[in-house]
């Protein structure tokens, strides 16, 4: 048999890519409006999915071809999809890190499968505390079901962090709230500056720029910073004391991190993107059915990478939500 010669996936920049976002579906259970166009909302038809063989079949090019090692499994919601427990014991095979994204409604259904296949690491977001804002941003009754499911996550033993997606005159009242959190359990809670998909509501004027969260927080702690390793996309501080875990701002629009860039992101129907922002995608699936190679689309696709933000915007100040090629969020994947 031949050997399959393994190689690191750069792209123009140098930048090496060894970590994979791999959205497994476009169906959700919420409709929260920064994720979703703001109109009727369409899945995709499941024949234009990636089945579960498909899904690892591709990963496993991606992890034996181009040394990736990570991969995190997103949506849409990942746990709606049916045959998700298979797809996760046959990603578990494959010697890559596994980790989920979730809006964390479902997790009580999965935790022994997760615990089962060496899967510690769960991101559950969660954008209010309070449970008629929950209701509000989500369009469900669900708070306290996601809130419990989160204490039986930490209490499991999972790794947690909680994405909380900040925007002016909604939750920025709650940031302390939130970051007191990271002070009695051992999580990372993590602030998302509102970023600019098609169809969904952002505003300029809604985005809270890192340097104003700081000062929020000044206010009601005192706190330290934490060294960050060199592919986070947060920028991590804790709480001074005997604070269990940390809390952290993931800045793209005020101060992006794109040079320290490795993901790739494949989306729910097989389409490659080297950004989140990119307008540019590569059809994966297409010849992975025509059973055609698709090892040099990826190495093509990744050098065709922009220095950063897709190659659509860089200033905060001159972002223009009308002007930007892409998806909404909910069809690239979380």
């Amino acid at each position: 048999m031949k050997k399959t010669i393994s190689t690191d996936l750069l792209d123009s920049f140098k930048r090496k890519h060894d970590y994979l976002r791999l959205s497994i579906t476009d169906s959700c259970n919420f409709r929260c409006l920064y994720c979703m166009p703001d109109e009727p909302f369409k899945s995709t038809p499941s024949i234009e999915l990636m089945s579960s063989e498909e899904i690892v079949g591709i990963s496993k090019i991606f992890v034996d071809r181009f040394n990736i090692n990570k991969i995190r499994i997103t949506g849409g919601e990942p746990l709606v999809r049916r045959d998700f427990a298979d797809i996760i014991q046959q990603l578990s095979t494959l010697g890559a890190n596994i980790g989920i994204t979730t809006n964390g409604v479902l997790l009580h259904q999965y935790f022994d499968l997760f615990q089962k296949y060496g899967i510690k690491d769960l991101n559950i977001s969660i954008d209010s505390l309070d449970a008629e804002k929950f209701k509000y941003i989500t369009k469900r009754d669900l708070f306290q079901t996601v809130w419990d499911n989160i204490k039986e996550s930490i209490k499991r033993g999972f790794n947690v962090k909680l994405n909380v997606v900040v925007m002016r005159a909604f939750n920025e009242d709650e940031i302390a709230e939130f970051i007191a959190l990271s002070y009695h359990y051992p999580i990372e809670v993590r602030f998302i500056e509102f970023m600019p998909f098609t169809g969904n509501i952002w505003e300029r004027e809604k985005v809270i720029p890192v340097r104003e969260m700081l000062s929020i927080v000044s206010q009601h702690f005192e706190y330290g910073k934490v060294q960050d390793g060199k592919h986070d996309t947060s920028s991590k501080y804790k709480i001074k004391g005997d604070s269990k875990g940390v809390f952290a701002f993931i800045s793209t629009m005020s101060n992006a991190f794109c040079m320290g860039c490795n993901r790739i992101r494949v989306t729910s129907d097989g389409k490659m993107k080297n950004c989140l922002f990119g307008a540019e995608e590569f059809d994966l699936l297409k010849l992975y059915r025509n059973g055609e190679d698709i090892e040099k689309l990826i190495q093509d696709g990744i050098l065709k990478k922009h220095k950063e933000k897709g190659g659509q915007f860089s200033e905060l100040e001159t972002t223009d939500n009308t002007q930007i090629i892409n998806r909404s969020m909910i069809k690239i994947g979380g």
